[in-house]
């Protein structure tokens, strides 16, 4: 299999100058440069930069992957419309990281191989993930959570140690808890949860379907997570009149300066004069009881879809039972009145596919045996039809 990477800048607040545009298109003879965005695409070989600076000069948002299952997705911000202290709970070694740089904030989502399996290529593009940027301007830390998730999950490699490290289900389907082991990530309590993981938005759902996250692990999550609120509506006239004038002056400076982040900046000061819903947090969980939780919960799923699918099995047969001598009378009626080609043989022989299956379901196969040797005989001479019947051991 060849080597394919994919590498994706997007800018979001501003557009890039000629002359940016200009040294954007230098940094690769295979890149693709617009006022917005530039899309580089390698096979046997590798981007010479460090795409983090080529994010810090020029973009906002960044997406990697490359066929053997690595991903990155990064996004940039104006330093200090981030709340640091908020974001760190969910940072994890290289994998989950939030920098300051320069007069910059970086989110940096960093799976490599060994956390993200193969990956089929050519399915994802940033536009996916744009909406995540401003989600996370608004305090939606859904995104940082469910990377947490992936990361604490472990890739698939792993997943017999993982386990024997959750243990085992009693009688009760209770867990039994391994030995605990505080130097193991297996035992390490979840970040805060947020709102809304029971219901995820479009772009997060991208995220989970390219980044791999188990979907029963997400609803084992969200089981902690409080719906949502609705978006309330904001008095901003009456919120901008609260604020000192200096501050107001600082604003206006920035407007008029073509500061791209200033209304962002400023929605963000006018949020901190509401008045704010206290929840109390749920006790965290180990990733341990989430994967645990998991598991029941896909175990629960499995034995649903399998007793609808017995259900649906049920009805069928006794739809097709009531009709048996019609459908018989069907097949004879196809063979004698259709063309000797194949398309009138297959046809014949899916519907005694069925019948077959209707005898088994009513240990009814001496029944079966007898009309279809009454085919049989009636059409001896076409030995492609009765060689499909051999090949189904009915005869």
């Amino acid at each position: 299999m060849s080597e394919y990477q994919y590498h994706e800048w997007q800018s979001i607040d501003r557009v890039l100058t000629s002359a940016e545009q200009s040294a954007v298109d230098g940094l690769s003879s295979h890149i693709e440069v617009s006022s917005s965005r530039a899309v580089v695409t390698y096979q046997w070989s590798d981007f010479r930069h460090d795409p983090k600076d080529v994010l810090l000069k020029y973009f906002d948002a960044y997406l990697y992957w490359a066929n053997w299952g690595s991903l990155r997705l990064m996004f940039r911000f104006p330093k200090g419309l981030l709340d640091s202290a908020e974001l760190e709970p969910y940072c994890i070694d290289d994998s989950i990281s939030v920098e300051t740089v320069g007069n910059h904030q970086v989110i940096d989502l960093n799976f490599d191989s060994q956390d993200s399996g193969d990956w089929d290529e050519g399915n994802a593009e940033l536009s996916q993930f744009i909406q995540l940027r401003a989600d996370l301007l608004e305090g939606d830390y859904r995104l940082l959570y469910l990377a947490w998730l992936k990361e604490m999950a472990q890739d698939e490699s792993s997943d017999d140690e993982s386990d024997e490290m959750i243990g085992s289900e009693d009688e009760d389907n209770e867990m039994v808890d391994a030995e605990d082991d505080d130097d193991d990530p297996i035992s390490d309590r979840e970040p805060p949860v947020p709102p809304g993981l029971k219901k995820l938005s479009p772009p997060l759902e991208n995220f989970v379907e390219t980044f791999g996250i188990d979907p029963f692990l997400i609803q084992a999550a969200a089981e902690a997570s409080p719906d949502a609120n609705k978006a309330l509506a904001v008095d901003y006239r009456t919120l901008i009149s609260q604020l000192p004038r200096e501050e107001c002056d600082i604003f206006l400076t920035r407007l008029a300066e073509g500061d791209p982040s200033v209304g962002l900046a400023l929605r963000k000061r006018l949020k901190t004069t509401l008045p704010r819903q206290h929840q109390l947090p749920a006790e965290p969980r180990t990733i341990h009881e989430l994967l645990w939780r998991a598991k029941q919960l896909e175990k629960a799923e499995n034995k649903r879809q399998a007793e609808a699918t017995r259900k649906k099995h049920i009805a069928k047969m006794k739809d097709l039972a009531e009709r048996e001598a019609q459908v018989w009378q069907q097949v004879d009626s196809m063979l004698a009145d259709g063309r000797k080609i194949a398309s009138v043989y297959d046809g014949a022989t899916a519907i005694l596919e069925s019948l077959y299956e209707l005898a088994e379901y009513q240990d009814s196969r001496e029944s079966f045996h007898f009309h279809l040797n009454l085919l049989v005989e009636k059409y001896s001479s076409r030995p492609s039809l009765i060689a499909r019947w051999e090949r189904h051991a009915w005869l």
